[in-house]
């Protein structure tokens, strides 16, 4: 399976920063927002409390069978970095 990449950096209000990749399929693409937005609520940052964020495409691999799971059973995979 074909996965793109998007690199996502956040800063909150509370000047935390969280620095993580989402990965998903063509059909997908158009949700890679939503699915950093569930994955921030995860982690307990709501989206009011987002100062700046950016999510910028990086590239599009070949996924891992993990990651094929993931997008498979969520839509989306997440790479803490």
């Amino acid at each position: 399976m074909q996965v793109h990449v998007f690199d996502t950096h956040v800063t909150t209000s509370t000047s935390q920063y969280v620095h993580f990749d989402v990965l998903v399929d063509d059909k997908n693409k158009d949700r890679v927002k939503e699915f950093a937005q569930v994955y921030l609520s995860s982690l307990g940052i709501e989206v009011d409390s987002i100062n700046q964020s950016r999510c910028d495409f990086c590239h599009s691999e070949i996924a891992n069978p993990e990651v094929i799971t993931a997008i498979e059973k969520h839509g989306y995979s997440i790479i803490p970095l």
